[in-house]
Parts: C-alpha cells; sequence; structure tokens
C-alpha cells in the first residue's frame, strides 16, 4: 500500500515507493481534457530536479499524474522529491540499468491518456504549456499516436537560450540525420497510451538510443503531429548530446536503422563518419574547452548556430 505523500520501504521489493496515488478514474474531465502523465527519471539529480517540479507544480492545466523514476540517488534527490509529496501522483527508487529501464518500470503505473517523458532539469516553458496542448492531443488519435512541439535548448549552468529545434513534419521527411530518418526531440513529443500494451516497451539493448528505435518503429505506421507550441526547454548536457557520447550513439543509431529497414543514402553515411570521427578526435585529443570551441566552428560552417562553448 502506498500512502500519500509518505515513503516507505517495500521489503519484498527492496525499494522505496511513494505518491499520493491519485484516483484518475473517478475524476470528471470535458472530452478536450486528457489526462496527462509526465514521467521523469532520476539520478543524482538534486541540483536540477527543482527546475521540472516547479515547472510542473506551475501549470494551471490540472489533470497531471507525475511519475518519477529513481535509479537509487546517492544524493538529496529523495529530499526533491518529498518537497514535491503533494504533486507527484507516484515516485520509485531502486537501483536500475538506465534511463529505459527505468522508463520502464514508470509505465507500468501510467494512468495517462498521453505520456511525456521529461529530463530532470527541464522545464515546462509556460505555466499554460499544458493548457494549450490539451486540446490538440484530445483530437489527434486515432489519426496519430504522437504529437510534438518544439524544444528550446539551453545552457546547463546559466539557463540561457540556445536554439529553438522542431518544425512540421513535412520539413523533417525523408530526410536523415545520424545514420536515421530524421526524428522531432524525444522531449517535446507526447505518446498515446496505445503505444505502450508491451510490458518494457524500450529497448534497454540500446544505453542511449532507445527511444530513437522506439519512434522510428511508430513513425513507419503513422505520421506525427506537430503542434506548433514550445513543449520543453532541455538543457545542453545529456548523455546522447555529449561530445564524448558520440561514437556509442553512431553504433547504436546505425544498429536501430538497419535493423528496421532503414537504409541512409550513401552521401549522408560519409558525411555523418566524418562527423562522428572529428567529434570523436576533438572529444579525446583537445582540451575540453578548446574541444567546444572548434565544435562550435564546425556547427556555424554548417549553418547552425553555437551549442557547446556557451556557458
Amino acid at each position: 500500500m502506498i500512502v500519500a505523500g509518505r515513503r516507505f520501504v517495500c521489503n519484498k521489493l527492496k525499494r522505496k515507493l511513494g505518491g499520493k496515488q491519485a484516483d484518475w478514474e473517478r475524476v470528471e474531465r470535458f472530452p478536450e481534457q486528457p489526462l496527462i502523465t509526465i514521467i521523469t527519471s532520476t539520478f543524482n539529480a538534486a541540483k536540477n530536479l527543482h527546475w521540472t517540479g516547479d515547472s510542473i507544480l506551475n501549470q494551471t492545466y490540472p489533470y497531471v499524474q507525475w511519475i518519477v523514476a529513481d535509479g537509487g540517488s546517492e544524493d538529496e534527490t529523495l529530499a526533491i522529491i518529498e518537497r514535491y509529496a503533494d504533486l507527484i501522483d507516484i515516485w520509485f527508487s531502486e537501483p536500475d540499468k538506465g534511463i529505459y529501464d527505468a522508463w520502464n518500470k514508470a509505465i507500468r503505473y501510467c494512468q495517462g491518456d498521453w505520456v511525456l517523458f521529461l529530463g530532470a532539469g527541464d522545464e515546462l516553458p509556460e505555466a499554460c504549456t499544458l493548457g494549450k496542448i490539451a486540446p490538440i492531443l484530445q483530437r489527434a488519435h486515432p489519426n496519430h499516436d504522437l504529437v510534438y512541439g518544439d524544444l528550446l535548448l539551453i545552457t546547463e549552468h546559466g539557463r540561457r537560450s540556445l536554439e529553438c529545434v522542431g518544425g512540421p513534419w513535412e520539413q523533417m521527411e525523408g530526410k536523415w540525420s545520424m545514420f536515421r530518418p530524421k526524428l522531432p526531440a524525444h522531449p517535446s513529443i507526447f505518446h498515446h497510451k496505445s503505444l505502450f500494451v508491451l510490458e518494457n516497451p524500450f529497448d534497454t539493448r540500446f544505453a542511449i538510443a532507445a527511444d530513437t528505435y522506439f519512434l522510428l518503429r511508430q513513425i513507419r505506421e503513422k505520421k506525427p503531429l506537430y503542434c506548433g507550441i514550445l513543449v520543453d526547454k532541455m538543457p545542453v548536457g545529456g548523455v546522447s548530446g555529449k561530445l564524448s557520447s558520440v561514437v556509442h550513439f553512431f553504433r547504436e543509431t546505425r544498429l536501430a536503422s538497419k535493423e528496421l529497414g532503414f537504409n541512409p543514402p550513401m552521401s549522408h553515411q560519409v558525411y555523418e563518419f566524418f562527423l562522428v570521427f572529428t567529434k570523436w578526435i576533438i572529444d579525446k585529443i583537445l582540451p575540453k574547452k578548446v574541444g567546444f570551441f572548434l565544435a562550435d566552428m564546425f556547427r556555424l560552417l554548417c549553418g547552425k548556430k553555437p551549442r557547446w562553448s556557451i556557458r
């Protein structure tokens, strides 16, 4: 049994559990007001989790289930979680095998019509963000199982705006990125509950690209719907976005594309091989600041905005 707003240890599972566990089935809502589940995975995220918690707390939209899946943090993360005891529907803390293992566990508690995966430190940009997108979500299914908006990248420390990514699906469809079809940024995507019928929807063979593999499977069936709303403010510095992870991410995305039958044109493969090799050299040989500077110079030459050297 879970006691609202309190923490206890389940001896059988050796896990800490808590949360208010609202009975969402009994909550009356208008047709355009779906229940939105937000899932956040954490591990030693005490310095950043409050950004996420405050942005959810400030939402004017009332039908939000927040699930926090902690990987057995050793810092003050659980204290931060308990600070939001009246907001979090359920949280648990136990060792896991990474972010996708945590998501798979969290999905089992999901009651929402739509699911958003929001990283620890990410923010919903405005108090009305979920309120603006809720009517769009309600109309989207069954024609669309994925609804996405824009993602604002911000600096990890100063939280300064860097670059907004997103745009209509028509501008992405048929294009390639990192050895696979171009995809919307996962933190800006709302997933319909029908996509999570499997016990473990995220394939944990992929350490940093299981969300890519998941999305590639879905876009073969239905096109995603672009809503034109800024959904997430995300600090640069996640595992898949680090220069040091580029080779690992490259291997996983190539494997995902190959298994699902996506074959990038040779010109794209040559370009990406060169890009990956260049990033690897920068990360392994040069000092960090110099590497970030050169990486941003290369981005500028490619017509992109700087991302790594801005603090």
